[in-house]
């Protein structure tokens, strides 16, 4: 959870907004040096409240006022001084890096255990796991979730986190091919490195929603992006990130324009593309300059048409790629947005973080800093 906005009304009180309950206000109550919190204005659009988020809206705002470290020392003593032990779940997936995930298990224990948390581990076996051990742990109101693989387990993991009304810090331990995610974040791309993080301090990421589920990362739609999206675990082993490249490639001689309409904020696009993209982050299959200015908690979608042009023009858009210069392309749509529908007069597949997943028409939208991470 993370305090939107705060303003000081009559009496001195002070009303605050939090992310997680976005048509709510509330308001804190000076009584002597304590905050007591009335619940106003509260929406049925919002989740119900319960006592573990009155704590951390009393907290943040603490936090805010510099009062903190303050309130941190009057509640332990209020609770004579014990301290509930922190607790996490590790997801791993075994077939990833190599299947060396299993080998770094007892490393993240030993770290989270330093940093006073109780672990538990939940090993995946197949799609979908990762999702419905997420929500096991949210449901359990855990302190942090620990995701050990690719993009894809990471995916998986936040369709388990996301609009929940109990959200988990987020650790990442990546052990895929390309690991957009930990790129985008600065988390370190070895794991043993990336293991030393947890447990640390956090900041936030956006989530993309796509219809009623969501991802961290990338949305493609066109040849390429579908080609990519059926490489397989053995190319992944052999070729590393080059298994998407060789696949890509193999559509440009039978390029296939589509049509596409796009509607964002108040605008709407329509083209004859080769390629459509909405970036949450910086780094798209390896390539960290794909959208230089795009931040993980900015709230924003990078959208990207590349127009339907010749060879020879589409070669120098994949220079200019490699260059950072992407969206200043003449035949590349650069535009940001918060929401946008996509539809168009043909069937598409979308990749989503990597995989085939929902076809056109969809409906996308940006959930802005709605998880923490450790990084």
């Amino acid at each position: 959870m993370n305090l939107v906005s705060w303003t000081y009304t009559k009496r001195y009180n002070i009303k605050a907004v939090f992310d997680r309950f976005p048509n709510s206000n509330v308001i804190f109550r000076f009584i002597h040096t304590y905050y007591f919190i009335y619940i106003v204005n509260w929406s049925d659009r919002d989740p119900p409240v319960e006592k573990v988020d009155l704590e951390q809206m009393e907290l943040l705002l603490n936090d805010e006022l510099g009062t903190g470290r303050f309130y941190r020392n009057r509640r332990s003593r209020s609770q004579g001084g014990t301290k509930r032990m922190k607790q996490a779940m590790i997801i791993a997936n075994p077939s990833s890096g190599k299947e060396e995930a299993e080998t770094h298990i007892d490393q993240i224990k030993e770290q989270l255990q330093q940093k006073g948390f109780k672990v538990e581990t939940r090993l995946t076996e197949g799609p979908g796991d990762a999702t419905r051990f997420a929500k096991e742990a949210c449901d359990q109101k855990l302190d942090a979730v620990i995701a050990m693989g690719g993009d894809g387990t990471m995916n998986e993991t936040v369709n388990g986190l996301a609009e929940q009304p109990h959200r988990p810090a987020m650790g990442v331990v990546p052990l895929g091919t390309v690991n957009d995610f930990a790129r985008a974040l600065n988390i370190p791309l070895e794991p043993e490195e990336a293991i030393t993080v947890l447990g640390g301090s956090t900041k936030p990421a956006d989530v993309a929603k796509i219809n009623d589920h969501y991802f961290l990362n990338i949305l493609a739609i066109g040849g390429i992006a579908e080609a990519t999206g059926e490489v397989t675990s053995a190319q992944k082993t052999t070729l590393g990130p080059l298994a998407y490249l060789v696949e890509g490639l193999k559509t440009l001689k039978e390029k296939t324009p589509f049509p596409i309409t796009i509607e964002a904020d108040d605008q709407v696009y329509e083209e004859e593309a080769l390629i459509f993209l909405a970036a949450l982050t910086n780094s798209v299959g390896g390539f960290e300059k794909l959208a230089p200015d795009a931040e993980a908690a900015d709230g924003f979608f990078h959208c990207f048409i590349v127009k339907d042009v010749a060879l020879p023009k589409l070669l120098r858009i994949g220079t200019n790629l490699l260059k950072g210069d992407f969206q200043e392309d003449p035949d590349v749509l650069y535009f940001r947005t918060k929401k946008a529908k996509v539809r168009s007069s043909i069937e598409l597949t979308a990749n989503v973080d990597g995989d085939l997943d929902d076809p056109v028409p969809f409906d996308l939208e940006v959930l802005k800093a709605h998880i923490q991470v450790f990084a």
